[in-house]
């Protein structure tokens, strides 16, 4: 069997020429790992350009290298060519938007992700689900490669990590984890500013908006299922962005007897971002496969579209069904 590691070393090794990619509505351990690679492979003397289809979110933009993040309009102006797309933190090549048109143009793509339902999409796949981050393994390959980390590598993984571990609540701080982390930190990179702006760095039309969602908030003590929701004209009338309601989902696991928590976000006409988190003895991808949607295990999400009502209605029937036969 073909050891995927080394085979994206080879690849980086030998191609000059990159794109580094990941998903729209983009998190941290999706931006931290685009621009971790995006460093890693200036270190080894290559060309790299991260291409998002998507506006980076001002909390994140901390990150070093977030000003170097181009649009798909603007690389595609450019007409550069390049050899090499590497994607990360995506588990299918649709989630990258208008980007997925560069998977024919490249000589090679590679996958780098640590979700479950990943499709194998690249030419060569480091996919560990296992993994409490997609950024854990740029930074194995990091080590591989013998790139010696610096503040920018180093800060690009570290908030991947704090991202998609919730602050260490999603994933035991372990001895390894442990070690990575101080050797991260050893590297430049600052804990508390990553956990400022990851956790406590929001606008005032972001608060404004979040408390709604939680005047909405209701609770079924039968299921353990909170939920709650936000529509456009909630977003207008805050002068708010969709960016804005980030990690409002998390709320509905505030409560102590609650399983799972879902959040409805209308972004066009009728058509719902569904938002899902849970704790750690319910499984909520089955729920969002259900939908055509994706994730993990303890946080997954998926898109529908119908009147708001029977779109409640529909995925709260599903999820309470879900969550009591788990419990059988």
């Amino acid at each position: 069997m073909r050891d995927e590691k080394k085979e994206i070393c080879r690849i980086f090794s030998e191609a000059f020429y990159f794109v580094v990619t990941s998903h729209q509505n983009i998190d941290g351990d999706g931006l931290g790992s685009a621009l971790a690679l995006y460093f890693l492979l200036w270190r080894m003397g290559k060309r790299a350009r991260v291409v998002y289809d998507g506006r980076v979110p001002y909390f994140y933009r901390f990150l070093p290298g977030s000003a170097q993040v181009l649009s798909f309009e603007a690389f595609s102006a450019e007409k550069e060519p390049f050899e090499v797309l590497v994607v990360v933190d995506c588990s299918n090549p649709a989630r990258v938007g208008r980007v997925e048109g560069f998977l024919k143009e490249a000589r090679y793509v590679v996958n780098i992700d640590h979700h479950p339902d990943n499709a194998f999409f690249g030419h060569a796949n480091f996919v560990v689900p296992g993994s409490p981050a997609s950024a854990l393994l740029v930074y194995e390959l990091a080590r591989e490669l013998r790139v010696p980390l610096d503040a920018d590598i180093a800060t690009g993984i570290l908030t991947g990590v704090v991202t998609d571990t919730g602050g260490f609540q999603f994933a035991e701080l372990n001895q390894n984890l442990f070690t990575v982390v101080g050797e991260l930190v050893a590297s430049g990179a600052s804990l508390s500013t990553i956990m400022h702006h990851v956790f406590r760095f929001r606008r005032l039309e972001a608060l404004k908006l979040l408390s709604r969602a939680l005047h909405r908030l209701t609770f079924d003590p039968v299921c353990g299922c909170a939920s709650t929701h936000l529509m456009q004209e909630d977003f207008s009338e805050c002068g708010a962005q969709e960016e804005d309601a980030e990690g409002v989902v998390d709320y509905g696991l505030y409560i102590p007897e609650a399983r799972v928590s879902v959040f409805f976000k209308e972004i066009a006409p009728n058509t719902y971002k569904v938002s899902l988190r849970s704790r750690d003895d319910f499984d909520v991808l089955p729920v969002a496969h259900h939908f055509g949607g994706g994730g993990h295990q303890r946080a997954a999400g998926f898109k529908i579209t119908g009147s708001f009502p029977s779109v409640y209605r529909e995925v709260l029937d599903v999820l309470r069904t879900m969550v009591l036969e788990s419990s059988k």
